[in-house]
């Protein structure tokens, strides 16, 4: 990568930060001139890499999903029993989203803006790809019934999952983290009809 490609990009990134900074301050909202400054860049900057503010807005919204993706690939997780794996991944993911100030404002207050919701519906389609790949692995190895459509049960659990924490996000009193992530885990479990797990002696 030469100078000036790392130049472009490192502003781009400024941009990007300033913007997501921007929208926590402002509840959703925010001006570019503000970003502008924020970044510390001229104000004509962000039309010029992004082309309105909605591409910026966009660009946030994908950079977020970026980050959601990393948390759940469990590249540093080495149990292969399908349902404790996909706790893993649910808490973790659910932990993002709780700590992540952006997610109830993508989430819930701009899912209705036409560039966050293009933006939105692609990743979370990626999402349930994923998904019905890691459930058709998991029927491979006899850990899920083999009846289920992977594509079906995807695209139920990533739907569930995605209402039931934006609703959370959005409520005045969030839910404790710890207690949504064992009813949303119950209610795939018990959809599965997935094994209690042992108890401990």
């Amino acid at each position: 990568m030469d100078q000036r490609t790392a130049r472009s990009e490192r502003s781009r990134d400024r941009l990007i930060q300033a913007a997501s900074e921007a929208l926590v301050a402002g509840d959703g909202n925010f001006e570019l001139q503000q970003v502008a400054q924020l970044a510390g860049v001229s104000v004509g900057l962000p039309y010029h890499r992004f082309g309105s503010k909605a591409g910026l807005v966009a660009a946030v919204v994908d950079r977020f999903y970026d980050e959601v993706r990393v948390v759940i690939s469990l590249s540093d997780v080495t149990e292969r029993d399908w349902a404790r794996r996909e706790q893993i991944r649910l808490s973790r993911l659910i932990g993002f989203l709780y700590a992540n100030p952006l997610a109830r404002i993508i989430i819930s207050a701009l899912s209705r803006e036409p560039e966050v919701a293009a933006v939105e519906s692609a990743r979370w389609g990626e999402l349930i790809t994923l998904t019905a790949s890691n459930i058709r692995k998991g029927q491979q190895r006899g850990q899920l019934p083999q009846h289920y459509d992977a594509d079906t049960l995807s695209a139920l659990i990533c739907g569930g999952v995605r209402h039931a924490v934006g609703q959370a996000l959005a409520a005045s009193a969030r839910p404790d983290q710890n207690a949504l992530t064992g009813q949303i885990w119950t209610w795939i479990s018990s959809g599965l009809a997935l094994p209690a797990p042992a108890s401990k002696s």
